[in-house]
């Protein structure tokens, strides 16, 4: 009953968090401005509550402090793009759409994983990164510029994609070296620093209120715990992966009938079928 009510956490989370940031990116911020800002300031909050992760894995420090360092500086630049591309590209993407490209994440980090991590990559997650592949092509069609040609957002959602893919990659390597909780925190800090550079730099400023911010911040953090709380419960990586991977078709159900995102609804539909396939082989 538990594991059920994880999951279930999980998808209400994970369905709601893209859902609200797409919407606050159409409806609240017309010019699209401050958005990096915006990102320092929602990842503040995930960070501050990621305060609560020794309560669920108790936090020790081990390992070389400079190789922790190194690595941590990794998750906060790749982290910083991951959120700075994603959040421009937002307004301009649709929820389903993000969710199938942002998952160009999980062959970037399986290739990295068996180079760096010493994991090894198999035929079968091969032919589902082809099949990825394939779905983001179908559902992009109006972000076509040509044959193998895609406007600026969509090539950013995909940057965001691959910088998630190094940043989780680094993260993971955190956690091997010093656990599960001083690992994940690390990366999450690193990438707040890293924005609050980028903001500083940019003199970039946010246009949503408090409560938007404070709202994004917390389904942000609420779709991490969620995730954590599986690994907690359910244990097995493969399991949780694989059903998880369902959450692109709600997403895409929720930005139809939340959003309004219909155009071309059944092209969106086939081609996240097709994507999800892709995901599960790579599992």
């Amino acid at each position: 009953m538990f594991s059920f009510l994880s999951y279930l956490f999980y998808f209400i989370a994970a369905t709601a968090s893209p859902l609200q940031r797409r919407w606050l990116a159409t409806k609240k911020n017309p010019e699209n401005s401050g958005q990096i800002h915006f990102a320092f300031q929602v990842t503040i909050i995930v960070s501050i509550l990621g305060l609560l992760l020794p309560l669920f894995k108790p936090f020790h420090l081990t390992g070389n402090p400079l190789h922790l360092i190194s690595i941590a500086l990794v998750c906060g630049i790749s982290g910083a793009f991951v959120y700075i591309a994603n959040y421009i590209a937002q307004k301009h993407i649709e929820a389903g759409i993000t969710t199938i490209v942002m998952n160009i994440y999980t062959p970037i980090t399986i290739v990295l994983a068996t180079f760096l991590l010493n994991e090894k990559l198999s035929s079968m997650q091969i032919l589902g990164t082809v099949l990825l592949l394939i779905g983001m092509v179908i559902v992009s069609k109006k972000h076509h510029l040509g044959k193998f040609k895609f406007d600026k957002y969509f090539l950013m959602m995909i940057f965001s994609g691959v910088m998630l893919g190094i940043s989780l990659t680094a993260e993971k390597a955190l956690m091997n070296i010093t656990g599960f909780s001083a690992g994940t925190l690390f990366s999450w800090w690193s990438q707040c620093l890293f924005l609050g550079i980028a903001t500083l730099i940019t003199k970039n400023r946010s246009t949503y209120s408090k409560k938007d911010i404070t709202i994004t911040g917390g389904l942000r953090f609420l779709q991490s715990l969620s995730w954590v709380i599986l690994l907690l419960v359910v244990g097995n990586l493969s399991i949780i992966s694989s059903v998880t991977t369902f959450k692109v078709v709600l997403i895409f159900i929720g930005g139809a009938i939340f959003l309004n995102e219909r155009d071309d609804i059944k092209r969106k539909i086939f081609g996240s079928i097709i994507a999800v396939a892709g995901l599960l082989l790579m599992k």
